[in-house]
């Protein structure tokens, strides 16, 4: 059993497209849920360091409209990755005009932290 869990492990350790991808699906799950405490503790440590979580709540914009992500691709070399997401919102353009989905392709990056072995989003902001 012990093998075979060790196995597991040492699969994943060699797989981190897959890690990234759950990791860039839970993000999401939180952004698009409204849990915003839970999404910025997917930034990286550095970047919690730097800006508060109030500092980082007040550069997110579009709790309410999104609606759901795809995940398209994660491509990894060495520590960092790059996922390719497309994110569906329902966007709504003022008075009297109601509201549209809409859908736009974006990429995020993603690393590996040296200390923990997590990976973490890479905030533009």
């Amino acid at each position: 059993m012990l093998y075979v869990l060790s196995g597991c492990a040492s699969y994943a350790e060699r797989n981190p497209e897959k890690i990234v991808r759950q990791r860039v699906a839970e993000r999401w799950d939180a952004l698009i849920e409204g849990r915003l405490e839970s999404a910025y503790s997917f930034e990286t440590p550095e970047y919690r360091e730097i800006y508060s979580f109030p500092e980082y709540r007040m550069t997110i914009h579009g709790v309410g409209a999104w609606r759901k992500v795809e995940i398209d691709d994660v491509e990894c070399v060495d520590d960092k990755c790059v996922a390719s997401i497309v994110i569906y919102a329902n966007i709504t353009l003022g008075k009297g005009f109601g509201a549209v989905d809409s859908n736009a392709p974006a990429k995020e990056s993603w690393v590996r932290d040296s200390i923990s072995e997590q990976w973490f989003h890479v905030s533009e902001h």
